[in-house]
Order: C-alpha cells, then structure tokens, then sequence
C-alpha cells in the first residue's frame, strides 16, 4: 500500500471509524521537515477535524515552525507538542488559536527549547505546558518535580510559571482541564503535599523526591514513611 493509497484510507475510514466508535479522544500527527509529509499532515486535520476529533501535532526534528504554522491554519489543533523553536512574529499568530505549547525540559544532552523560545511565547500569550516525555532511550525519567526545577533552570520559567505549565496548562492540554490540574471546587481532589516551605524552593531541588503525601480524588494513597534501621533478620530472605 502506497502512502496517498494508506491517506485515503486513514482520513476516508479509519478516522470516521474511530470517532463513531468513541475509541480515541485526540487525532496525533508527526510532522517531519518535509513538504510531502507536511501536505500529508494538514490532510490528515482535515479528515480529523470532520470526524470531530480535537487534534495534536508532534513536532518532529526542525519542523517547529512548520508545526505552528499548521496549528494556526488549523482551529482543531490543543496542543503542540515538543516544540522547540518559534519567532516572536509566529507566537504571536499562535496566540490566536487555541492550541497549547508543550514543551519539554528533558530530552536528550542538551536542553529542548531555548530561553529565548520559553519567553517568546509567554510574552505573547500563549499557554505552556510542560512533560517529562518519559522514553527509556532519551529521557528516562517521570518525575515532574524534576521537569519543574530543569524548567526553571533552563528556559528561564519562574517556579509559578513552570508550575502552572506542569498542572492546569498541562490538563487542559490533555483534554481534562474541566476537572483536573487546579483546586477547584468540582474538581477531582489530586494533591501532593511536598516537604518545602515555599513553592519557589521547587526550582532548588534537583532530582529529589519531596513528596510527604499524595491524594487522589480525596482520598490519601501515599503517606512518606519514617527511615529507620532494619535488623540483619528483617532483612533476611525467607525460604
């Protein structure tokens, strides 16, 4: 199967199917920094915008821009994500839509987005978010209080700022923002209660896990537990 033949099948079939079926709550497409796969892309938002599905594009190597301008040609685009580099001019066309920025504080040797970028779509009013884009080969991590403090750090965020990226902006990037990432009422009781005495200090503590107690919807399923010694026998295996 060709890949105009596998396009047509995709938009004319597939998509439909899947939205009658109520299967997928996003419609994903990778976009490379290539005209024909670009032109493939945008017919693909097209399809997934008839079939009623909110869509995502990911950002694949150097087509930043590429990405954006589609997500400013296309109103079914949430979000963006691994975007890596914009003009001022193009955030500011982003800002317009109702798309999300998601970016990514750890990926790979070298740091995903640069400050300038950060700060470029801040200013214009676009919203971030921020994720671990937890990968076993390049970003082994899950630990948001990390992507948080690499955040501040690295693009420049204040603590509020990659805070709100990490919870509400990050909810709404994800379909659930109506119920999830604020405290709010009518919305799920998820807390964390973290061992510091200032948000601010979260952009200090590198790789450290700060959680004292984790709620989820109101209910207490992690308590931090006392460090104490064990005996040689507690610590023996049994047979």
């Amino acid at each position: 199967m060709g890949a105009e033949t596998a396009l047509r099948w995709v938009c004319g079939e597939f998509l439909p199917k899947i939205g009658r079926r109520r299967l997928a709550q996003f419609a994903d497409v990778a976009l490379e920094n290539d005209s024909e796969r670009q032109c493939f892309a945008r017919r693909f938002l097209e399809a997934a915008a008839e079939a009623r599905f909110p869509c995502k594009i990911h950002c694949g190597p150097d087509a930043a821009r590429q990405a954006a301008e589609l997500a400013i040609d296309c109103p079914n685009v949430t979000s963006v994500d691994h975007l890596d580099e914009i003009t001022p001019e193009l955030a500011g066309a982003l800002a317009k839509t109702r798309a999300i920025a998601t970016l990514l504080a750890c990926y790979g040797p070298r740091p995903h987005v640069s400050t300038e970028t950060a700060r470029a779509l801040i200013e214009a009013g676009v919203p971030i978010a921020l994720a671990s884009n937890f990968n076993p080969q390049c970003t082994p991590t899950l630990n948001m209080q990390t992507i948080i403090a690499m955040a501040c750090l690295q693009f420049g965020l204040t603590p509020a700022e990659a805070i709100t990226a990490a919870t509400i902006n990050g909810a709404h990037a994800a379909g659930c923002g109506s119920r999830a990432g604020s405290l709010e009422q009518g919305k799920a009781a998820d807390l964390v209660v973290l061992n510091i005495s200032d948000y601010r200090e979260l952009a200090g503590h590198f790789g450290t896990n700060l959680v004292h107690l984790t709620m989820k919807r109101g209910l207490f399923i992690y308590k931090e537990g006392a460090v104490a010694p064990l005996s040689a026998e507690t610590l023996q295996p049994s047979c």
